[in-house]
């Protein structure tokens, strides 16, 4: 029984964890993105209507409690490990932060208004007013969340397969191109940030307003940031 009972037993017990936890929670990120915003498009009023109020509730609940096992475990892999762990490492987990703040502040919140105007509608009522802003605020954050995932997922394999030492400037470049990505991503849901404000396409889906596009931006972030720690 030396799995619970040593530090590297532990250890293994939260990084199987974290893998279950990551799986589940990415798993249904891309689904929403990739399969459920896709069919959202061509489906009829009543279709829609039905799914958001029987369907997404349940995959939401997954998504979110996955989210937040993934970031438990994580944090408990890096207490048991302390330092001396590669930047690639810290590169992932700021991303992975940000995509739980992502979940827990912004997604599920302006989720919950669009389920209940589904119910309302499905009930005979009105919809919601602020709905299609809750749900065009949600709907950012995730696609955000979608391009942090590649390059999220590259660097927590590269801390292991191809890690690069510690460099105080690389990480702090990587991490003001991380924090523009996400006050972007987060602007519908929290306009009153000043900065955000003075950005040219603050708030905008852009390139990632397609699977193709979100796709090629996450894959084009983890060169750039893969450059900056290779280089700086």
């Amino acid at each position: 029984m030396d799995i619970v009972t040593t530090t590297a037993g532990i250890e293994m017990l939260m990084r199987w964890g974290h893998f279950l936890a990551g799986i589940t929670w990415i798993g249904l990120l891309y689904y929403f993105n990739f399969v459920q915003g896709e069919y959202f498009k061509e489906a009829d009023a009543s279709a829609k209507t039905a799914a958001i109020k029987g369907l997404v509730p349940k995959a939401l609940w997954w998504f979110r409690w996955g989210a937040a096992a993934t970031l438990i475990t994580g944090l408990a892999i890096f207490g048991l490990r302390g330092g001396g762990m590669s930047m690639d490492i810290y590169v992932g987990a700021l991303l992975g932060v940000f995509m739980f703040l992502n979940v827990w502040l912004i997604i599920w919140p302006n989720q919950k208004v669009v389920i209940a105007s589904a119910e309302a509608v499905s009930a005979g009522g009105k919809a919601l007013p602020e709905a299609a802003d809750a749900l065009a605020a949600a709907g950012l954050a995730s696609r955000t969340n979608t391009l942090f995932s590649i390059p999220m997922l590259f660097f927590m394999g590269a801390s292991s397969h191809y890690p690069h030492s510690f460099s105080a400037l690389a990480f702090i470049v990587a991490a003001v191109i991380i924090l523009v990505l996400e006050l972007n991503g987060a602007y519908p849901a929290v306009k009153n940030i000043s900065v955000c404000k003075k950005l040219p396409a603050c708030g905008k889906m852009g390139l990632m307003a397609s699977i193709k596009g979100v796709i090629h931006c996450g894959l084009g972030l983890t060169v750039i940031l893969f450059l900056i720690l290779d280089y700086l």
